[in-house]
């Protein structure tokens, strides 16, 4: 049985050789042109997917929310951008 020392060492260089094929790959795929789809301002059908929306302060179909990254090749769309909208700021109700 390996002590919690060795197992924390060998996590650790699991760790690192995962992150450095990660870090590789997103070097190779940058080379190729593909880039990451912007998700700061209002939501654009064409490159964004609305997976949900929520009251929010921020305007109505603002993105307030990214919840997977979306990827693009030159003006091909590789995989949308899945995202949360806000839906504004709610009426208030009148009180009687």
């Amino acid at each position: 049985m390996l002590s919690p020392n060795a197992l924390q060492s060998e996590y650790e260089a699991l760790l690192a050789g995962v992150k450095l094929v990660e870090r590789s790959l997103r070097n190779a795929l940058q080379k190729e042109g593909v880039v990451e789809i912007e998700t700061d301002g209002r939501f654009d059908p064409h490159v964004h997917e609305a997976l949900l929306s929520q009251p929010s302060e921020a305007e109505e179909g603002a993105i307030i929310q990214v919840l997977q990254k979306g990827y693009r090749l030159g003006d091909r769309v590789l995989r949308p951008a899945r995202v949360v909208l806000s839906q504004g700021v709610g009426e208030a109700q009148p009180t009687e």
